[in-house]
């Protein structure tokens, strides 16, 4: 979240000379060993995430709904595709108000980047990843076993 903050800023405000380029270049090297960090640490229980589970995560994913459905309609490439567009598109803006604009859509990661997180953090309890949000929710019954009446357990 600060990268984006930080790219806001320096799009708003650019360093004069040479930390016009670097300053750029230092968050794209940020951003890209944060989330091969995050990615990486994706694949295995750590001990403070675990202790920053909440102790109700059925209740907190209920407050939650919004982000989830952010999550998951932003991973469809019919809201992706527009947003990276957009997002994309509006780094081409040159005059002040148009760099209020860019700003703004920029910020609009910063609840990307939250709704994200709470998925990934309370994913088991996500409605979207399970049958009340279009998911797919297997039961599986028991298979039942022949008994004999005559045979002593």
């Amino acid at each position: 979240m600060l990268a984006v903050a930080a790219t806001i800023v320096v799009g708003l405000r650019p360093p004069p000379g040479l930390l016009a380029l670097t300053v750029p270049l230092a968050i794209i090297v940020v951003v890209v060993a944060a989330w091969v960090a995050m990615r990486r640490h994706d694949r295995r229980l750590c001990e403070a995430c675990m202790a920053d589970m909440p102790l109700n995560p059925a209740e907190q994913a209920g407050k939650y709904r919004r982000r989830f459905w952010t999550a998951h309609t932003v991973s469809d490439p019919r809201f992706l595709l527009p947003y990276l567009a957009v997002l994309l598109g509006s780094n081409f803006a040159t005059s002040t108000p148009a760099r209020i604009g860019w700003a703004l859509v920029q910020s609009s990661m910063l609840w990307l980047i939250a709704s994200h997180a709470t998925h990934r953090k309370l994913q088991p309890w996500c409605p979207w990843c399970s049958d009340g949000g279009g998911g797919e929710h297997v039961e599986e019954t028991p298979p039942v076993l022949p008994h004999d009446d005559h045979q002593l357990v």
